[in-house]
């Protein structure tokens, strides 16, 4: 026999009470003899034995009635193996992710689920619990009953292989039996099986099913044409079923409503488009009103403040193809001969042209290196005759004589994004007369007929293999020239996109050439996250450490720099889940099904109850005998 707890039975040290009552009954006295009562002597002996009788049963009754309430309360139980004796380490996963909001037969199934374990889980169970982004170790349901119950959803989510490691890793008694519990809607991850159990770990499953999975989604939002003040903003939605009525939209814009629209749902998606005049960086919310998962009920985005793309040229050849190209508002554009240029101004650029110089001195290479060091772009069009560019990465300047002509665009490169509406066949491709013998064409952006490149580029640096005066190329009257040259300036600005996902790896560009420490905030809450510096910008990187949906303000001290805006992962309205067979053969439908099982497969009998029967017993003997025994 074992007792759950042991420590009770320092009680039994109470039997001495009765027993030392007994002991004073016992006392002796003096006997005085009087001639007149010699009769009474037989009576009084006999009566004396009797009443001894008696009293030793009263303390026999009492001893066993305390006897018994202390085993009760002590909780005996009698295994039926010698496994169910070993001692067990259980660690419950309790999944918070926001398809756990859906409601079930009882209400959401998460709240619903935690309220169920604190219920029924006995109260001296100690258990490890954790959900996407709580741990709470070797604990009881009294210490985080208000923790479960106002824990919110989470926007991190852990794979089903995950959840095992971290269960393992957080049972690390190697003596005792290990179990792990997974509460979960069990949704499904494309592509992969769930996964086996842990070896000699023991795996329970029980999976919450919603009532309903009728779900509709912002799934994306981005620009998708920008004019001046002109902005036309495209927002793809999409839904799990096929919604009859038209889904209503709504943008807003510094908490003002400024836009509404209707969408109608075809094959289960939708697009909806935005246009509109806005004169200040966008600080919006994009929103639907549906009964599904509130968390992509709603998608944030904002854009930077604007700011001007410094673009210098270095010319030893014409430059007026170049000042065309770059006299718009967007630009703060400098052109100067290469025997004018005053490094100082190297360091403020955000690219650079080197326009066919002649020599390439290793004082202007060198500023040119921590330029590029720095994140700063750089264009390099090379010029017959030359030297120096080996100091910059292009070595071996010795040009064929004879023509070639562009024929391949890498339409996947960033620089043509947006360009075109689909891949052309019959552009109108430019021709060279002479090209660079060689070229190291790591990323390949426009190719000869014979496959090498016209253009590529080197992490920041773009290299022309050609120089492009009108007397070798026709290059500057081709209509590739001014989304090369456009998209290599915007690209060399760090921008900002209108949004970025919690829970990922975001390396942000925030442009200012001021010195201090960045942080994010907003309502509630300030962070400062890594960052890095550079000559006209620093680099932000974000992960866990933001966990809320919303538009965060960039800040220097109190200094406002800029907006950025962080949404919620829409993994999590897939709405697919894994079927019974999938999950395998430890599977319970509900939190009450799974603890009848664990308790029946302890196989115990438990005895507290037949010695509370007994205390109950003795102390009507106890009455008895004071009633009826003489």
């Amino acid at each position: 026999m074992l007792f759950k707890n042991p420590i009770i039975l320092y009680g039994l040290f109470f039997l001495i009470v009765p027993i030392i009552v007994h002991l004073f009954q016992l006392r002796k006295f003096n006997k005085v003899s009087f001639t007149n009562v010699a009769f009474l002597q037989p009576l009084i002996t006999t009566t004396r034995k009797s009443r001894l009788l008696k009293k030793w049963l009263i303390l026999l009754a009492r001893c066993a009635a305390v006897t018994c309430m202390v085993l009760a309360f002590a909780q005996p139980v009698v295994p039926e193996s010698d496994a169910t004796t070993q001692e067990k380490q259980t660690a419950i996963y309790l999944d918070n992710s926001y398809s756990m909001e859906l409601k079930g037969k009882n209400g959401a199934l998460y709240k619903n689920a935690a309220t169920q374990l604190l219920e029924k889980l006995p109260a001296d169970k100690v258990f490890t619990l954790f959900t996407n982004d709580n741990v709470f170790t070797n604990t009881n349901k009294q210490k985080i009953t208000n923790e479960l119950l106002s824990n919110n959803y989470s926007t991190q989510v852990l794979s089903f292989d995950q959840v095992q490691l971290k269960a393992a890793s957080l049972l690390q008694n190697k003596n005792a039996a290990k179990e792990i519990i997974l509460i979960s809607d069990f949704q499904k991850n494309p592509g992969k099986p769930f996964p086996e159990p842990l070896q000699n770990v023991t795996r329970e499953l029980v999976k919450v099913a919603p009532q309903e999975i009728n779900n509709i989604s912002i799934d994306t939002v981005f620009i998708m044409s920008q004019s001046g003040k002109n902005i036309k903003i495209q927002v793809e939605l999409s839904a799990n079923y096929k919604v009859g009525q038209p889904v209503t939209l709504s943008f807003e814009n510094n908490t003002i409503l400024i836009a509404k629209t209707s969408v109608l749902m075809e094959n289960q998606s939708g697009t909806a488009h935005f246009e509109m005049e806005i004169d200040e960086p966008i600080d919006g919310k994009i929103f639907i009103d549906d009964n599904g998962i509130s968390m992509d009920n709603e998608l944030f985005i904002s854009t930077p403040n604007k700011q001007k793309i410094n673009v210098l040229s270095i010319n030893g050849s014409d430059s007026n193809f170049l000042d065309r190209l770059y006299n718009g508002d967007e630009f703060e554009y400098i052109s100067v001969a290469e025997r004018d240029i005053n490094y100082n101004l190297i360091k403020n650029q955000n690219i650079v042209i080197l326009n066919e110089l002649t020599d390439i001195p290793l004082s202007l290479s060198n500023e040119l290196n921590k330029l590029t060091a720095s994140g700063g772009y750089l264009v390099v069009i090379p010029a017959q005759n030359s030297s120096g560019y080996q100091h910059i990465g292009l070595g071996g300047l010795e040009y064929n004589g004879f023509s070639k002509k562009v024929t391949e665009i890498n339409f996947n490169h960033p620089l043509f994004k947006g360009v075109f509406n689909k891949q052309v066949s019959n552009f109108q491709y430019p021709n060279v007369t002479s090209v660079l013998k060689t070229t190291n064409a790591i990323d390949p952006i426009l190719k000869y007929d014979d496959g090498s490149s016209f253009l590529y580029k080197d992490n920041t640096t773009y290299f022309f293999t050609t120089s492009l005066n009108l007397e070798n190329s026709n290059f500057q009257n081709s209509p590739l020239i001014v989304p090369v040259f456009y998209n290599m300036a915007v690209h060399a600005l760090p921008i900002s996109q209108l949004y970025y996902e919690l829970d990922e790896r975001n390396n942000i560009a925030v442009n200012t050439n001021q010195n201090g420490i960045l942080s994010l905030a907003n309502d509630s809450f300030e962070v400062i996250p890594r960052q890095q510096a550079f000559d006209s910008y620093v680099l932000i990187a974000t992960g866990d450490e933001l966990f809320k949906p919303g538009t965060y303000m960039v800040k220097i001290k109190e200094q406002k720099i800029s907006k950025l805006s962080f949404n919620n992962k829409r993994q999590e309205n897939k709405l697919v889940y894994y079927s019974t067979a999938d999950l395998g053969k430890d599977l319970s439908e509900s939190i009450d099904e799974l603890l009848y099982k664990l308790t029946k497969e302890e196989n115990v009998l438990s005895l507290w109850r037949y010695f509370v029967m007994g205390a109950l017993f003795f102390l009507i003997c106890e009455l008895l005998i004071l009633k009826f025994v003489k």
